[in-house]
């Protein structure tokens, strides 16, 4: 990666700023002459494409809804639909309103199909609905020019937009006048039971880590005094929401199930604490790396470069990884080979070999006597030692159970040269920003956007010198700020196919030229299970 520089004769640097997408993924291969020890690389399994289910997305976009008729309030899109391929009976929804140039709600799921929207209304927090689209035929049907029923197909494979009018709902308005059975808008009568607020906060284990900030699809099934069974789908974002559970409900089933895992709450009317925050998830085991591909694609051309396959102990605890690469003439070779030595259930000693089978580096971890947090990490090497002390520093948000934080660490070299610096600030199980001030002085910034689903390398929990082992989810997004200079190639564009469980199943990231952003090459990586 190279970085340009700016140097006058009085030794005097202007610094640079440039703002960029950093390389994901960094790979040298070292063009040795040295012994070959004949190991093959086998082409990685061809990746099952992208579309693999019958299950479509789509969207809801309100297009006559304004800033100035919503203000400070948050919304809760309220939805009923029917399927015309199924007599299972029609699907409630409840889903938060977000604003991206227009107000729409968030990304729906549903089987491929023939659909129709027979109600579509806007709740506020406190569960009063504020806008409607009334039925074709109510009292209200003229004021827009598309009333409900909305037929709709799911067929395509991309993102599915379906635009609806939306239209205030004053306190002199009734249901009826929408067309809505009464009592549909909420409690307007002081008299009149109220729905109960409660709320619902995620909680998801995966093999021992925990995961409370992923957004979830839970399912309430209420059953009133004779019986009758209501059923609603709530999309829930990451965190703890809130939830209304009907008043005429007289016992409630919440069910929640992602990832292989499921749980559920029974509520019965007299048990409902209005208010209290239940806890829901389950625990499923995670699924262990074996192997990870990593191959250059070059136009039309795709170029095997390593096979990293990781051990592991009778318990689940990753003993080994080596990495295999290819020569310059394109001969197999193992790079480097790690041995994982435990106390106390984690890594404390990593001996790293060369393809000479020669100890090159040994790391040592320390950890805090309470949380089992890396407090210091030290690489002896052939060259250069380096000693990182690493600090944490609690922050006042949290997302879910777990508090967000902040860590700094300190590098300092056997060499003399000065110390570097490396900080990133932790939210809900993703980076939201770093820094790093290498020894020469040169700084870079960067912010981060992450996807919800599952990072494979949080679970063999191997200690690196910037602890990325602390991230539970994956890179979808990164914005660079570099003081100094900029790299030949930037990142651009990240891509994800997603298997079974929540985990990636293979990751594309483009890279382009930073001075004329043409395409330079891709690195697709490919993960084995």
């Amino acid at each position: 990666m190279a970085l340009l520089c700016i140097n006058y004769n009085n030794n005097n640097t202007i610094m640079k700023k440039n703002t960029f997408f950093n390389a994901l993924i960094f790979l040298t291969v070292a063009f040795i002459s040295c012994k070959k020890i004949p190991v093959n690389i086998p082409d990685p399994v061809k990746p099952v494409p992208a579309d693999t289910s019958t299950r479509r997305d789509f969207k809801i976009v309100f297009e006559n809804l304004d800033n100035s008729q919503v203000g400070q309030d948050s919304l809760i899109a309220v939805l009923t639909i029917e399927n015309a391929q199924t007599s299972a009976g029609d699907a409630n929804i409840s889903i938060p309103v977000v604003f991206n140039q227009q107000y729409r709600t968030g990304t729906l799921t549903l089987a491929k199909g023939n659909y129709t929207i027979k109600k579509l209304m806007l709740k506020n927090s406190t569960g009063i609905v504020k806008f409607a689209t009334p039925v074709a035929g109510s009292v209200k049907a003229s004021s827009v020019n598309k009333p409900l029923n909305i037929a709709f197909i799911l067929d395509d494979k991309t993102e599915k937009t379906i635009p609806a009018e939306i239209i205030a709902v004053s306190n002199a308005d009734t249901p009826e006048s929408f067309g809505y059975p009464a009592g549909s808008f909420g409690n307007r009568n002081p008299e009149t039971e109220m729905d109960k607020l409660i709320y619902i906060r995620p909680i998801i284990k995966v093999g021992d880590i925990i995961y409370d900030s992923v957004p979830v699809q839970l399912i309430v099934k209420s059953w009133d005094a004779k019986n009758e069974m209501t059923y609603n789908i709530h999309y829930l974002p990451a965190g703890t929401q809130a939830v209304y559970l009907s008043a005429k409900g007289q016992k409630h089933q919440l069910s929640v199930s992602k990832w292989g895992a499921y749980d559920e709450i029974i509520l019965y009317k007299n048990e409902i604490q209005e208010n209290a925050v239940y806890d829901i998830g389950g625990e499923v085991a995670a699924q262990k790396l074996k192997t990870v591909y990593e191959l250059k694609i070059v136009g039309n051309t795709s170029t095997a470069l390593t096979k990293t396959d990781y051990s592991y102990q009778p318990d689940g605890a990753v003993i080994q990884r080596q990495v295999m690469a290819k020569r310059a003439d394109m001969s197999n070779y193992i790079a480097q080979k790690d041995l994982y030595e435990y106390t106390n259930g984690k890594i404390t000693t990593i001996r790293s070999y060369d393809e000479n089978n020669t100890l090159f580096k040994t790391t040592t971890v320390q950890y805090d006597n309470t949380g089992g947090r890396i407090i210091a990490i030290t690489e002896a090497g052939n060259a250069v030692n380096i000693n990182a002390v690493v600090n944490y520093t609690l922050l006042d948000t949290r997302v879910g159970i777990s508090q967000d934080y902040r860590i700094d660490i300190q590098y300092n070299y056997s060499d003399g040269r000065p110390a570097s610096y490396f900080s990133k600030t932790m939210y809900g199980g993703r980076v939201l920003t770093d820094v790093r001030v290498s020894s020469n002085g040169s700084r870079e910034e960067g912010m981060y956007n992450y996807d919800s689903g599952i990072n494979p390398f949080v679970h063999l929990a191997i200690p690196d010198m910037e602890l990325t082992q602390y991230t539970k989810h994956n890179l979808e997004v990164q914005w660079k700020t570099w003081y100094g200079g900029y790299p030949e190639n930037e990142a651009y564009a990240i891509s994800y196919v997603y298997g079974t469980g929540g985990y990636p199943k293979e990751v594309t990231t483009k890279y382009r030229s930073y001075n004329t952003k043409a395409d330079t090459y891709s690195i697709r990586k490919v993960f084995v299970y």
